[in-house]
């Protein structure tokens, strides 16, 4: 397909020259959230180094210049919108979601509905809590009902306060909904409010609302800027500001206020009456450079609505036309128009893809592989749960079933009896390049499409893809398919193997420690194993996927001198293995991080430390943090539902076991000519295992129930499955595609490898030591 430009030359290189920070990386997530120029930050760095703004409630000189500029920034969001102060208001909140809120806690339903489209953000569901009746509109009877030409009344004939919302743009598919609803919404629902959610649309098109007039508008600022982030603006038309009541007042909102009685005086313009409390006021005087950002490269809402309509249906169409070498073709495209027209459509592309014999491959694994290549994309159903089940033809039964399954928001449970419960969305910024799109097209067909590639046309339905007759088709396809992968034993026998070698990794997500002698077992694992993580100067904890050379930090446990000694380019620092006695006694000891979503309670192990991480890590601000004991009266790890979690710094379980043979199957898989090493030792250290068991049989423990070493018992707890981390290189850091790519490719797409293990009982005296005999106690079959 024909590249097509709308930008000059001289804009290219400008713009290419404020982003040199993403030249390496591929963003396709802009509908989540844009990306800031660097000049842009620059410039609101040097504004708040060289001006005083004080707290606007104040009477001060710096106070009103705070006022001034807060002012300007709401003229300069009206001007964008081509409209004045005569006509709407700026109500400044965190966001588009409080903006939803707060339009559903103070409207005046009187009894009325909230009438809201199918296609909605899950926040527009949240308002149902305030409506006294609620009404859900259908896409195809929206289309039916709200086009019509003739003007008689639909619903809502008792008179009652009626409030229709429906989003400008969809952030599902970039589905454009028409304008022309605002109207014929009054008309059709007798007493009609208008909300239109803006948030999605506005990030890379045109609203002009001096020609569409909704009652409310809600606008999120980093999706049009990048920068700053929780903050968005209710824009009210004046004409309709009555219709709100709001009860509860705060800070800077009152004329006055009594503390003896319930008397209060209400501000007279609506923003001074609805913003509470102290405004963001820095983060609105920073969206001044965000507009003037776009003013310096030259970029119309026109022009970039353009831009990004041109490479999303670029991308849709190369996707269109992407078949497998039988015919098939690669990808499941959730749209309505087809691209066909750039008012119905914005740059968004939504779907998924299917492997040559039909069946669907998980949106997990694609965004595995896009980790793998550096491209940014978004998974799931993007808080959209009506477009979601619309486009993949789910009934609330599934939803349900899915939930029951397992399967909630924001997982990676892609696939429940083959059948997707969520999607891959690609869209695109201001800033995004044909080399952004082509980049990703190409990923696409190196690692989900079997060769040679066929290109042909292939027209385009717009209709609701009917995933589960497909499915059915799939599945008969797949069960005639003879796959590569090894049987696996069936008998309900023993197994023997044995124990080769047993890894520690003291420090989370840095080099092994290998053990060659009898080691203690723990309630929560080998000792000492994961029990330290290094975070950054937010907390966090960190990992390989932001630090890659952590790898390279190598931990000895040296019992002589009861330290733990770290090493790194020849040079090394040690810390107690146990933490000294008076140490929680003192002010700021103990620290919090998280884990797989749980708190960890731990010591801090010094400055000394944490500054010889930073220096040889190369990241300031890095500390190292011990996980308290589980003897001591502390939460030392709390789940998010409040659950104390008697777990190391692990991610999932204590004990993580690979078995030899598999790693044979899959090392005689990788192609030689990939750069990654070929010995068995590197490709077993890339998936960070506790216990190496040689089983004979290739992928064996997958059917394990339990195992026992010498005497000591073990459980199956679940499957381990594998991201982009076994890509690293474990001796010097470097990254490669592989064995994450064959992994993918030989197990389509079932990226489960290695088995987590946790003691049947927790007897503190239990020792196991490498070389030992493993028996193998396979479920039944």
């Amino acid at each position: 397909m024909k590249k097509v430009n709308v930008y000059s030359q001289e804009q290219l290189l400008q713009i290419q020259s404020e982003f040199s920070r993403i030249k390496d990386v591929c963003y396709l997530d802009h509908a989540g959230a844009t990306l800031y120029s660097e000049k842009q930050m620059e410039n609101v760095v040097k504004d708040l180094t060289s001006n005083i703004y004080a707290n606007p409630h104040a009477v001060s000189t710096s106070s009103q210049s705070t006022i001034d500029a807060v002012d300007i920034v709401r003229y300069r969001i009206l001007s964008f919108f081509n409209t004045s102060p005569e006509d709407y208001s700026v109500i400044f909140t965190s966001g588009a979601t409080q903006g939803l809120k707060l339009i559903a806690e103070t409207f005046d339903f009187n009894g009325g509905t909230l009438i809201y489209l199918e296609d909605n953000h899950t926040s527009v569901l949240g308002m149902r809590c305030f409506a006294p009746n609620c009404r859900e509109l259908k896409i195809e009877e929206a289309f039916e009902l709200l086009t019509e030409t003739q003007t008689k009344q639909a619903y809502n004939q008792d008179g009652r306060n009626c409030l229709f919302v429906y989003p400008a743009q969809s952030n599902f598919a970039g589905t454009k909904y028409p304008f022309s609803w605002l109207q014929t919404a009054k008309t059709k629902f007798g007493r009609c409010y208008t909300l239109l959610d803006a948030a999605s649309y506005v990030s890379t098109n045109p609203l002009d609302l001096c020609q569409h007039q909704p009652d409310f508008v809600t606008i999120s600022f980093y999706k049009i800027f990048g920068y700053p982030t929780g903050l968005g603006a209710v824009l009210v038309k004046r004409s309709s500001e009555n219709i709100l009541r709001k009860q509860y007042f705060g800070g800077g909102t009152v004329l006055m206020a009594l503390s003896s009685k319930n008397v209060m005086v209400p501000r007279q313009n609506i923003h001074e009456r609805f913003e509470d409390g102290t405004l963001p006021f820095l983060a609105i005087i920073s969206l001044a450079h965000g507009f003037e950002t776009l003013r310096r490269l030259e970029l119309t809402p026109k022009l970039i609505s353009q831009h990004t309509f041109n490479l999303a249906k670029y991308t849709f169409t190369n996707l269109l036309y992407m078949h497998h070498s039988n015919g098939t073709p690669v990808a499941v495209l959730y749209n309505f128009s087809g691209f066909e027209d750039i008012q119905k459509q914005g740059g968004i592309v939504n779907f998924n893809l299917r492997r040559d014999t039909g069946e669907f491959v998980g949106y997990s694994e694609v965004m595995h592989m896009a980790n793998l290549h550096g491209i940014h994309l978004r998974t799931g159903c993007f808080c959209n749960p009506g477009s979601c089940q619309k486009h993949l033809n789910l009934s609330s039964k599934d939803v349900q079933k899915h939930f029951e399954a397992g399967h909630v928001c924001g997982d990676q449970n892609d696939l429940v009896d083959g059948v997707p419960t969520g999607s891959v969305r690609v869209s695109f910024g201001y800033m995004t390049t044909y080399e952004d799109a082509d980049r990703f097209l190409d990923m696409i067909e190196k690692c989900f499409v079997t060769h040679p590639v066929i290109r042909k046309r292939r027209q385009f339905e717009a209709h609701f893809y009917n995933e589960r007759n497909f499915n059915e088709e799939a599945k008969n396809k797949i069960d005639k398919k003879e796959y590569t992968l090894p049987p696996v034993i069936k008998k309900e026998s023993d197994l023997s193997g044995e124990l080769q070698k047993i890894y520690l990794y003291p420090v989370k997500s840095c080099a092994a420690f290998e053990v060659k002698r009898p080691w203690k077992l723990t309630e929560i694992g080998l000792e000492y194993d994961r029990r330290w993580m290094i975070v950054n100067a937010s907390g966090t904890c960190v990992s390989q996927k932001q630090i890659k050379n952590l790898c390279t930090l190598r931990p000895i446990l040296d019992f002589a001198c009861n330290a733990l000694r770290l090493r790194i380019n020849d040079t090394e620092m040690a810390v107690p293995l146990e933490p000294s006695n008076n140490g929680p006694n003192s002010e700021g000891f103990f620290c919090n991080s998280k884990v797989c979503g749980d708190k960890i309670t731990g010591y801090d192990c010094g400055d000394t430390i944490a500054e010889w991480l930073s220096d040889h890590l190369e990241k300031p601000g890095l500390r190292l943090l011990r996980q308290c004991d589980f003897n001591e009266n502390i939460a030392v790890r709390t789940s998010k539902q409040g659950k104390q979690t008697v777990l190391s710094l692990a991610n999932k379980a204590e004990y993580l076991l690979i078995n030899t043979a598999s790693i044979q199957w899959l090392r005689d898989r990788i192609p030689r000519n990939e750069t990654l090493s070929h010995s068995l030792d590197s490709i077993i250290h890339r998936f960070r295992a506790n216990l190496i068991v040689d089983f004979k049989e290739p992928f064996v423990e997958n059917n394990l129930e339990a195992i026992s070493v010498n005497e000591v018992a073990f459980k199956f707890t679940g499957h381990c499955t594998r991201c982009q981390m076994i890509c690293i290189d474990q001796e010097t850091g470097e990254i490669s595609k592989e064995p994450l790519q064959t992994l993918s490719r030989e197990l389509q797409g079932k990226m489960r490898f290695g088995v987590y293990l946790s003691q049947n009982n927790s007897d503190k005296d239990a020792f196991i030591q490498p070389k030992s005999l493993v028996n193998g106690y396979l479920k039944n079959q």
